[in-house]
């Protein structure tokens, strides 16, 4: 089996502050770990998500980014394609549930810059079911999406360095890992 350097990168906030993190992993071995703060509600989340990749000595050898949806933080929106034009690095954004897009751009409109949110939602693209989860895509087709969601996962549907960055970040800000990705 081939082995890759993927990583997974979830948030945690509790209602002061929020935090960003990504889990490197090569096969299902932790490799490391990053971390960033982002604003609730805010719209640093690409800028963030981009710099702490570009700092990351593990830039070079990461296949691929798994994103725990496009919002952080409430509704601090990532623009994935800006993240992969910025890394070039291929983004793939999990989703466990297909959002109600009407709900969400409802959203989006009652918060300030509504109009920037809307760009960054409407340009990450389609929506594609894969084993039962819905994925987005930036700087990658689908098939080579499925290839890496398969090697990057352990048991389940959730890519394993997606699910040790939901149970890091949890833990960093409310002390110790809760819920599901």
């Amino acid at each position: 089996m081939k082995v890759w350097r993927f990583a997974g990168i979830d948030d945690s906030f509790n209602g002061r502050k929020c935090y960003i993190v990504a889990c490197v992993t090569s096969s299902f071995y932790v490799e490391g770990f990053m971390c960033s703060e982002i604003a609730i509600d805010g719209l640093d989340s690409t800028d963030k998500i981009t710099t702490m990749i570009k700092r990351s000595k593990f830039r070079e050898q990461i296949k691929c980014l798994f994103l725990n949806g496009i919002t952080f933080g409430g509704f601090n929106v990532a623009d994935i394609q800006r993240i992969y034009r910025d890394t070039r690095i291929p983004v793939v954004v999990v989703l466990r549930r297909k959002p109600n897009m009407d709900e969400f751009m409802k959203v989006a409109e009652k918060l300030r810059d509504s109009e920037k949110r809307i760009r960054i939602i409407k340009r990450a693209g389609e929506i594609y079911e894969v084993n039962g989860l819905f994925v987005q895509l930036a700087g990658i087709d689908l098939e080579d999406a499925k290839k890496y969601l398969k090697a990057a996962t352990l048991k389940g549907k959730i890519p394993e360095p997606l699910r040790i960055a939901h149970l890091a970040a949890s833990a960093f800000v409310h002390g110790e890992s809760r819920g599901k990705v």
